[in-house]
């Protein structure tokens, strides 16, 4: 028997009636704790995908149920929109170019979700076409306005007004607080041009100042380690210098220049009444109420109230609408009839590319501190989902970004080029408020490039370098003591400089960047790399420069890329065109809270159906889901 102990725990059919040894009985009590967890385990994840899954069951229910019945308080939409419309519209500071949970609820007609750029352009735009608007009426408040932005807006008034419509603005003041300049040129293209008493029309032009730090640093021993490639790459020349060296004044100057052009020009040419002395009253840069009134600067003093009677006064029998009201309602309308519709559309991938432009996504990188940024990832992704969609036509890159990490601009270089090229995707490039340096470095194999006038872009260059703090340490009686392995090991410490070696290697990958940079310029303009040479060195341009220069293809915003892209696939217009906005930002459980809060509210009747639907899918889980249906994050309304 003693031959056959090694036997023992190790057969292959388990007889219970045979006493098990104690190392046999450890091993089955683990065992059936490690069941037991797994078992537990198992039952969470059911209940959780049981619960994501009622989640987008209910967020498509109450999309359909509102599309079906757009009810609001009882009222059909057809009672929504009056026969005679005077449209109204409120911009404050920046306006947001695109967002994600705000677009469906802006579809489900909910109210205050912020309008977008594309949103107030469009709809200014089908506005124009629509008989019963008769006119439009903007409040301007605050200040901080995008150039880009207020640009498209304009050329949107403008349109509308060529469509035999009146336009009104109105503003407390034109710049309160600061330089008004910007809000003014959007002024200039209504038909009047209103303004409160007390206030101000302060056009005072363009100024820009950039500190320089040097000295400052040397008084505490911080020394700035920072090379360019090439002379007008002048990102941190205000921490390696003491004054602008001569290419950056040049380049200043000529963006100064430029822009204020853009604005003083179409003044002049649209307020023809002060076109001859507009540089006059620039000058004097804060002019008052009554001066403004008598100079010609503004139409009206008076209050808005006042404005919208006389309006209505003008035009009997007009109802005010909201511009927001009325974007909803057309999206609506477009909805159903694209449901009901058996024509497919062509659809469009729009990708934002904002802030800087970071390797890695945007949920592991360590730039994502509040500022928005642009995770090579995450774009990625994004690109080859469009890319791999069978129904997407065109994909339209939307860069919002001055640059960032050469490598992760090379990694959505390259996604771009394989869609182009390997999946035969069209390739448009919409440049925002700034696309300089790797912003710039992304869009190059794009088939078509547009820029906004005012648009930065450009930057072909690089610059790199650290902070010393050696004679920090030193002043601080600190010292450090090394130990390494490799002669250049210690490159990217601050706390000492470069040694020769190190600055010498790092130069070189500061030259192999620039290297790289400058030929996919020339890859992607079909230039050669000499002709880039000559426009590059780190030079930034505005749009309108850069059309000049070849850079950029077209001028003109989001509108301009979708009529020319309904054009290109032989559409009537950009309305027909569906836009899948990429990557999606709209986060299911999120949007579900916010449908089902008192602050935001759905018709009485969606509630109900939500009501109904929740207990009906918590009963098929079984007990447990009691306790999930009366947490407080989850109760019915």
């Amino acid at each position: 028997m003693s031959n056959h102990n090694w036997l023992r725990g190790r057969t292959i059919v388990y007889n219970p009636s045979s006493p098990l040894p104690p190392s046999q009985k450890q091993t089955q009590t683990k065992s059936s704790w490690f069941t037991f967890l797994k078992y537990i385990f198992s039952f969470l994840w059911r209940m959780i995908k049981g619960f994501a899954l009622f989640i987008g069951l209910v967020i498509l229910f109450l999309i359909f149920i509102c599309i079906l019945f757009p009810t609001r308080g009882g009222q059909s939409t057809s009672t929504h929109l009056p026969d005679s419309m005077v449209l109204t519209l409120k911009i404050d500071g920046d306006i947001p170019d695109a967002s994600g949970t705000s677009q469906i609820l802006s579809l489900l007609q909910i109210e205050d979700s912020p309008l977008t750029l594309d949103d107030i352009v469009n709809t200014i735009d089908r506005a124009a076409k629509d008989h019963r608007v008769k006119v439009l009426v903007v409040k301007a408040s605050g200040g901080g306005y995008n150039l880009t932005q207020l640009q498209s807006i304009r050329e949107a008034i403008l349109r509308f007004r060529a469509a035999g419509k009146k336009t009104f603005i109105f503003s407390e003041s034109y710049g309160e607080g600061g330089y008004g300049l910007g809000i003014y040129y959007l002024a200039s293209a209504f038909d009047e041009i209103w303004m409160q008493p007390v206030g101000n029309v302060a056009i005072g032009g363009i100024y820009m100042q950039l500190p320089f730090l040097k000295d400052l640093m040397a008084d505490y021993g911080v020394k700035a380690q920072f090379f360019q490639r090439k002379e007008y790459k002048n990102a941190m020349e205000h921490l390696t210098s003491d004054k602008m060296s001569p290419a950056s004044r040049e380049t200043m100057e000529s963006l100064v220049t430029d822009l204020a052009s853009q604005l003083i020009e179409p003044i002049k040419s649209a307020r023809q009444r002060i076109s001859g002395r507009f540089d006059q009253l620039l000058d004097q840069g804060y002019l008052t109420d009554k001066v403004a009134l008598k100079e010609g600067l503004i139409d009206q003093l008076n209050y808005e109230d006042i404005m919208l009677s006389s309006i209505q006064s003008k035009f009997p029998q007009t109802k005010i609408v909201n511009l927001g009201r009325y974007s909803s309602i057309y999206k609506r309308s477009a909805v159903e009839s694209s449901m009901l519709s058996k024509e497919k559309k062509v659809t469009i991938a729009v990708i934002p590319i904002n802030g800087m432009i970071v390797s890695g996504s945007a949920g592991s990188s360590p730039f994502a501190m509040g500022d928005e940024i642009a995770a090579a990832d995450d774009v990625v992704s994004a690109i080859e989902s469009a890319a791999n969609n069978p129904s997407v036509r065109a994909i339209v890159l939307r860069i919002n970004s001055p640059g960032g990490s050469p490598t992760a601009s090379e990694t959505i270089h390259r996604s771009i080029l394989w869609a182009k090229t390997i999946k035969k995707k069209r390739i448009i490039v919409s440049m925002a408020g700034v696309a300089a340096s790797g912003g710039y470095w992304v869009a190059t194999p794009a088939d078509r490039i547009y820029a906004m006038n005012s648009t930065l872009t450009g930057s072909i260059g690089v610059v790199g370098g650290k902070i010393d703090l050696e004679g920090v340490w030193n002043k601080l009686h600190v010292r450090w003591e090394t130990v390494k392995y490799g002669q250049n090991s210690g490159m990217l410490s601050l706390n000492t400089p470069f040694s020769e070696s190190e600055q010498s290697q790092f130069e070189a990958s500061l030259d192999n960047i620039y290297d790289y940079f400058i030929q996919r310029v020339a890859e992607g303009r079909k230039l050669s790399p000499g002709q880039v040479e000559k426009i590059a060195k780190g030079r930034a341009y505005t749009g309108r420069q850069a059309f000049a220069l070849g850079l950029v293809d077209e001028i003109g915003g989001m509108d301009k890329v979708l009529d020319d892209l309904a054009d290109f696939n032989q559409v009537t217009s950009r309305d027909d065109l569906t836009l899948l906005y990429l990557p999606a930002t709209d986060d299911p459980f999120e949007l579900f809270m916010m449908m089902m809060s008192d602050k935001i509210g759905v018709s009485g009747f969606v509630e109900k159906v939500s009501a109904v639907l929740a207990p009906i899918w918590l009963l098929s889980q079984g007990s447990t889901a009691h306790l999930i249906y009366n947490h407080p994050m989850i109760q019915p309304y």
